[in-house]
């Protein structure tokens, strides 16, 4: 339990001084946010997209009987992922208001989930947790950056507080109550999706070389990490 508790203030930290890294300047600023990028990167390919593959059972066997002729129901419910949050993030939706926190909602969804999953420390999906909180926070961190510029007002006031509001919940509603594994696994399917068109989106690296050898380092460290304890375990 402190594993999870100490991972989940980790993730508190992250969002309420995300907006703060400008004080490294500006050159190391920017090392710092490709580094951190190609680390989010490498968790969605080499842990959250695997992670469907071993919600697709729970899947099949909650929806087989219902929607029979589908063997991929995570694969599915992640392509709608992509969908929504793509919806989301068009200018059209994204421009006004209303569509911001639209697209806010899907991360403090996401947050639920992660805080959720924290009051287990035990549960395999986030083993090692030392590693999954690292690949967090680094995905939090791309994630509030970017929203920081967009709204730096709403960030500061509002964004970053209903955030960690969703983290804690998810963490309570964890610790003492048990979410059914099918309703887990949808979420994680869905928010997977959601995910992936976000590292895809915004933390692939500007067309610059020194931003793009840092991502490079993040990406295939976190890699090495974990594979190499992979192999020990």
């Amino acid at each position: 339990m402190l594993a999870g508790f100490l991972a989940l203030l980790a993730l508190i930290l992250v969002h309420f001084f995300a907006n703060q890294t400008r004080v490294l300047g500006w050159l190391w600023h920017g090392r710092f946010l490709s580094f951190a990028a190609g680390i989010s990167f490498a968790y969605v390919f080499v842990d959250l997209l695997p992670a469907l593959e071993k919600g697709q059972p729970v899947l099949k066997h909650t929806f087989g009987e219902i929607i029979p002729y589908f063997d991929r129901h995570a694969y599915l419910i992640a392509l709608i992922g992509v969908l929504v949050y793509y919806g989301l993030q068009t200018p059209s939706a994204s421009n006004s208001t209303k569509g911001f926190w639209f697209k806010i909602g899907g991360y403090l969804l996401f947050n639920f989930f992660v805080g959720a999953s924290l009051a287990d420390s035990n549960n395999p999906d986030i083993q090692p947790i030392f590693l999954f909180t690292i690949a967090m926070s680094m995905h939090y961190f791309i994630h509030d950056h970017n929203v920081s510029i967009d709204n730096p007002t709403l960030y500061t006031h509002a964004v970053r507080w209903w955030l960690v509001l969703a983290l804690c919940g998810g963490y309570l509603v964890g610790y003492y109550t048990h979410i059914p594994n099918a309703v887990v696994a949808v979420a994680v399917s869905f928010l997977a999706g959601g995910m992936l068109l976000n590292a895809l989106r915004y933390e692939l690296p500007k067309r610059e070389q020194l931003g793009y050898a840092f991502f490079v380092m993040g990406a295939l460290g976190y890699t090495a990490v974990l594979l190499g304890i992979g192999e020990v375990s």
